[in-house]
This record gives C-alpha cells, sequence and structure tokens, in this order.
C-alpha cells in the first residue's frame, strides 16, 4: 500500500507527530543537560522501595529538578530507570537532570549527614556531634559536652529527624571492666540490663560503630570477642625468646603498660624495664597495681599514694609481692599487648615521670635517684 493510499490528513497527522515527538526528545534532551534551579547544595533521601514516579515527584517538589516529564524521559533514554539506588545522596549547585541522574544511580559509599560519637572515659561521658559540609566533603564539629542523664535535646532531634547518621562508641585504653560497665548502664543510644561484669583484661577499648538502640550485653560480647581475637594473633606472632608463659601473663603485663603510659612510644621501653625487672627477680614495685588493689578497679584513687598503703597486704601489691599480680589491672589495647611481647632491648630497671608527659628511665638506682630529684625540683 502507498503513501497515495492514505488520506492526506492522516499524513499530515503522523508528520505533525514525528515533529512535536522530535522536538519534544530535542527539547528533553537540551533541558536534562541544563544547568539545574539549586543554588546551594541540598541532601536527598531516597526510600528503600520507592519507584520512579516518586523519585521524580520528590525531586521536582525539593526544588532539586525543573520538569518530571524531562526526568523521566532522560532516565529511560538513559536506560538507567533500574539501576535507582535508596539511601542519602548530596546534590551540587545548580546540578543538571542529567548530574542529578548520575548521583542517584551511582553506586557508591553511604553518605551520612551527622556523626555523633559517644566517649566513655571512666570518668564521665563526652557526646561528639559533627555535620557533614556539602560539596567539601569534610565534616565540622557542632557539638561537644559531657553528658549525664536525658539525651540532650540537640542530639534527640538528629535521632528523630529523616537524616541518617553515623553511631559510634570509643571506649578508652585502660579502663577497668567495672568502670567500662557502669558507664554502659545508662549511657545512651543502649538498651538491655548488664548481668556481669566481665573478667579484667577481656574487653578491647578501641572506637565501635553501633546501631541506635544496641543491645548492652551483645555489646559487651563484641568488646570480648575482639580482645580474644587480639591476643590470639599477637601471642601467635610472639618473639620466641619471650619470658611470658601465657597468653593470660601477656594480658597481665599489657594491662600495667597501659597505665603506666599512654605514650606510644613508650610503651616497649615500659615493657623492656618489667622484662628486665622480672629475668632478673626484682619486685615490679609498680604503683597501678598497688592502686588497683585499693580500688578493686572500681574508680580512680583520686589523690596520691599513702606511705602506709606501700605496705598493705593486697594480691596486688607489687612492692611485697613477685612476679606478674593475678590479673589484668585493667583492659589493654593492641599496643599494649603487642609492647608486652616486644620489649625493647634495653638494660632499663625504673623509670619516673619527667615532667614533660613522658619518663625518664634508667639503669641503675642512683641514677634512678637523680632522676626523682630532677621531677621533684620541676614540682616544687
Amino acid at each position: 500500500m502507498s503513501l497515495k493510499s492514505f488520506p492526506s490528513e492522516i499524513i499530515t497527522f503522523l508528520l505533525v507527530l514525528v515533529i512535536v515527538g522530535a522536538g519534544l526528545l530535542l527539547y528533553s534532551t537540551t533541558k536534562f543537560k541544563e544547568a539545574g534551579p539549586l543554588q546551594d547544595a541540598v541532601y536527598f533521601t531516597i526510600e528503600k522501595g520507592a519507584n520512579m514516579d516518586g523519585i521524580a515527584n520528590n525531586l521536582l517538589e525539593e526544588g532539586i529538578i525543573q520538569s518530571k516529564l524531562v526526568f523521566q524521559i532522560g532516565t529511560y533514554l538513559a536506560n538507567k530507570q533500574n539501576q535507582l539506588n535508596y539511601g542519602f545522596f548530596e546534590i551540587p549547585p545548580n546540578a543538571s537532570m542529567g548530574d542529578v541522574l548520575t548521583i542517584i544511580t551511582k553506586p557508591g559509599p553511604d553518605l551520612y549527614k551527622y556523626t555523633i560519637k559517644l566517649i566513655l572515659s571512666g570518668k564521665g561521658k563526652t557526646i561528639q556531634v559533627r555535620e557533614r559540609i556539602p560539596i567539601t566533603g569534610n565534616y565540622t564539629e557542632i557539638y561537644s559536652e559531657n553528658y549525664e542523664g536525658e539525651i540532650p535535646p540537640a542530639i534527640k532531634s538528629i535521632l528523630e529527624s529523616d537524616f541518617p547518621f553515623l553511631l559510634s562508641v570509643t571506649i578508652i585504653e585502660g579502663l577497668t571492666s567495672w568502670q567500662i560497665v557502669n558507664s554502659l548502664k545508662n549511657a545512651p543510644f543502649f538498651v538491655g540490663d548488664i548481668n556481669a561484669i566481665p573478667s579484667e583484661g577481656s574487653l578491647a577499648p578501641n572506637t565501635y560503630l553501633i546501631k541506635y538502640s544496641t543491645d548492652r550485653t551483645d555489646f559487651l560480647n563484641r568488646l570480648a570477642s575482639n580482645q580474644a581475637r587480639i591476643l590470639e594473633e599477637e601471642w601467635n606472632n610472639r618473639p620466641s625468646n619471650i619470658h611470658l608463659k601465657s597468653p593470660e601473663e601477656v594480658l597481665i603485663l599489657a594491662s600495667i603498660i597501659e597505665k603506666e603510659t599512654g605514650l606510644i612510644e613508650e610503651k616497649a621501653l615500659v615493657s623492656s624495664v618489667f622484662s628486665n625487672r622480672l629475668d632478673k627477680n626484682m619486685l615490679l614495685q609498680t604503683d597501678p597495681t598497688l592502686i588497683y588493689g585499693l580500688t578493686e578497679g572500681k574508680g580512680y584513687l583520686g589523690r596520691g599514694l599513702r606511705q602506709s598503703e606501700l605496705k598493705k597486704d593486697t594480691p596486688y601489691n607489687t612492692y611485697l609481692h613477685p612476679g606478674l599480680p593475678p590479673t589484668p589491672i585493667s583492659n589493654p589495647s593492641r599496643l599494649s599487648i603487642h609492647a608486652a611481647l616486644h620489649p625493647e632491648e634495653t638494660d632499663y630497671l625504673f623509670f619516673v615521670a619527667n615532667g614533660k608527659g613522658g619518663h625518664a628511665f634508667a639503669k641503675s638506682y642512683s641514677e634512678h635517684r637523680k632522676n626523682v630529684r630532677a621531677w621533684r625540683a620541676m614540682n616544687n
């Protein structure tokens, strides 16, 4: 059948359709690539299960695109209608509809508008909140306060908002198991009771990502599992000449190192002092063990040791009892566990604070007394 068989009106109508369709396609393609209406970067959320029509509607309502139809046409022409991701997306200023489509269909890391960190230090709780800066991707601190009681309104508003947030908890190195449990009992973001205090040294200090309403016992089990793994890995890679007889002894020495110094560069040196003293059957004479015997790991002494307390007979008094104490005195970090197994090769037998945040080490008692006098002079 030839075109001459069709009425001229039908031919005209078809030609008009082709012209209109081509024009619409050209218009849509052009508009799809044009700079968008956004003046500032915004965050856009796509819920799990959202469909193409709903997403286009939300983009239009939030002023991110200018035409729902053009966006849908561009999406189908790019064959990306089934590649839409759900999550939290940052849309930059002047993003074209093509840019927007690329952003919401490109796999990538999750974005969080806020990061909330709870720090458990044994002396209280601190909540820090950082907000993501659009475009740069950097975070800036917007809140940092000591926490007691109810969740602060500023934090509560974030938790109840639609903005995604990343929640973490930091357990400071050197806390006792009692201190960790006591801090967790009324810590925000957690639920559930704690029925028993884990054995001393069995919890790995670190920063942990958690979900809102994490069970407290489950969290402690997670810390214990991590510490067991760390201890096993370090023990399996121990040097052949180490004198510690078991992973338990490693944990005990590591817990003492943790309490004696917070400086990474000093840990192996402190370890060498205790290793040398153990080799020579000398008393360890370390204050943190004595303090643990006095407090039973329940909080801080809060004052200096009295002379009479040096003679108090507890299993943890290393001024009286030779060798290692019966249990760890804190929950040590991996760095301290590693240092316990890898002491520096030195002849040091003593150390004392140097007044500058570190310690002065000595090979002899006379040298040590000189360092002690220097420290006292700095504090008088």
